[in-house]
């Protein structure tokens, strides 16, 4: 089904113009307004006839009156009040807060729709998609202060592998192109997509050489595809939203701090109501960025974050080509998939996006080859499709909406005291009812005698199609220790049948 068009009055036209008249790249503006590069050249190109248009009329089209105007004034001032503490805010908590607020008014028959939503953005301006989006308020003379005063006082006082970066972002962990149509334009207000989301934590040091293990959080606190999993890829938490909260950055910061082991280092974070100033850590440096400065100064936003996911959707496509289209995604994959694509994050890209918002020089003229090297991982899905010979329908846009569709999804938000009792109290059960939906069927263990046999195919298949002898070597290892596996049970079942004679 075809997404609903959306109809834009001349007063946003003539701002995105403006901006770009400006000098404010086009790519930028798009962003920062939440429209696509074809709405924006289109825009551009039609400038004069807009600019005309606007002399022509004082405003945009009167809009109607909302059905509870107290309602719509409580949800406006809230809105407003998150926005100025920085608080992300996305359609759902949007949605969620209008019906507490309409029970508190004693209003019995409001229901917050999407079509409520977006009478609501429409009446106040807010643009679509992007409902709250610190770059709007950017305030680069204190970027650009920080950048200078600040900055370098750091990097006097720590080397470039020991200062790091680390934040959130949100993915729809199990979403395919296909779905990706039936979602378009949903970007922060799809309560469907909202089943599908995590939250994955990450940092990175400056020079790219150490990436810390990935935390992965879900809503279901024992997925049952992780029933007798001995080892996870990476740190799995889980609570009702799947957002990053101040308990558990406290943990993952604390946890950190006392693996270090005297190893001194600096972490840079954004100044999210998630990310409290800890104190009493032994070896880890807390440091924020200045507010409302994250999205032109947090190196994880510009590049390595986009590397990631880019990398983490080619597995998906790649599970659904080789199974011909019967993948089934579950957390169990997710998290293989997500520690593999963090792997798959090159140095460059990461030293790339420190470079880029100020906080590495430039040493030993480097940075063509890092720009090389990252436009080799900063590759699209639709030109790795083509290069990878694999049929397909997708178009590029298909693919380009696929990739960006969760790249404004709210990761934490600052809960009142109701909210945290609430979820206190409802959690459990709401936990227990999610785990039952999205998690019907268990994995299907693999025996012993099925892991060696495979593994004696693999090293088969290494000796007529590989010449890497360190890859075979390594094949030969796994081979080896999952023999022993396979004889340690055997003596134990022959032990056992000793007691039958």
């Amino acid at each position: 089904m075809a997404s609903k068009r959306k109809t834009l009055c001349v007063d946003q036209k003539v701002s995105l113009i403006r901006a770009i008249e400006k000098g404010e790249k086009k790519s930028d503006v798009g962003k920062r307004f939440g429209f696509s590069p074809s709405t924006v050249a289109t825009i551009w190109k039609n400038k004069d006839k807009i600019l005309q248009a606007e002399t022509e009329r004082s405003s945009c089209k009167r809009i109607r009156k909302p059905k509870f105007e107290d309602l719509d004034q409580a949800m406006l001032t809230w809105f407003h009040k998150q926005c100025s503490n920085n608080v992300p805010i996305s359609g759902p908590v949007l949605k969620t807060k209008a019906e507490h607020f309409a029970q508190q008014f004693g209003i019995i028959d409001f229901k917050a729709s999407e079509g409520w939503l977006g009478k609501f953005k429409q009446r106040h301006n807010i643009t679509y998609g992007k409902i709250s989006r610190e770059a709007l308020n950017v305030d680069l003379n204190v970027a650009n202060s920080w950048l200078i005063n600040v900055c370098p006082k750091l990097n006097e006082k720590y080397t470039p592998e020991d200062i790091f970066n680390a934040g959130e972002t949100g993915i729809y962990y199990r979403l395919t192109p296909d779905k990706t149509l039936k979602f378009k334009g949903e970007k922060c207000v799809g309560s469907n997509l909202s089943k599908e989301r995590i939250t994955v934590f990450v940092a990175a040091n400056m020079s790219g050489t150490e990436k810390r293990k990935i935390m992965v959080i879900g809503k279901s606190k024992n997925p049952r595809c992780f029933k007798n999993i001995k080892r996870l890829p990476v740190t799995y938490k889980a609570n009702k939203s799947a957002w990053m909260t101040s308990i558990l950055f406290e943990e993952e910061i604390r946890k950190w701090d006392a693996e270090l082991k005297g190893r001194k280092i600096l972490l840079i974070v954004d100044n999210c109501p998630a990310h409290p100033n800890l104190s009493n850590l032994m070896n880890i440096e807390m440091t924020f960025f200045p507010a409302n400065t994250t999205s032109i100064m947090q190196p994880m936003d510009l590049s390595f974050i986009k590397s990631l996911k880019g990398h983490y959707r080619k597995k998906i496509l790649m599970e659904i080509i080789e199974s011909d289209g019967n993948a089934s995604i579950n957390m169990l994959d997710t998290v293989n998939f997500l520690s593999k694509a963090w792997e798959e994050v090159t140095a460059e890209t990461i030293r790339h996006s420190f470079r880029h918002v100020g906080l590495l020089s430039n040493l030993n003229n480097t940075e063509e080859k890092e720009k090389e090297q990252f436009e080799k991982d900063d590759i699209s899905l639709s030109e790795w499709i083509i290069q990878s010979n694999t049929p397909h329908t997708f178009t590029p846009e298909d693919l380009q909406n696929y990739v960006e569709i969760d790249e404004n999804l709210v990761t934490t938000i600052l809960l009142t005291d109701e909210e945290i009792l609430n979820a206190a109290t409802k959690g459990e059960e709401e936990q227990k009812e999610y785990e039952e939906e999205e998690q019907p069927d268990e994995v299907v263990i693999p025996s012993i005698q099925q892991a060696l046999d495979a593994a004696k195919l693999l090293e088969k298949y290494l000796l007529f199609h590989e010449d890497d002898p360190k890859l075979s070597q390594n094949m030969e290892q796994i081979h080896r220790k999952i023999q022993k596996k396979y004889w340690q049970n055997k003596q134990v079942q022959i032990k056992k049948t000793d007691y039958f004679k």
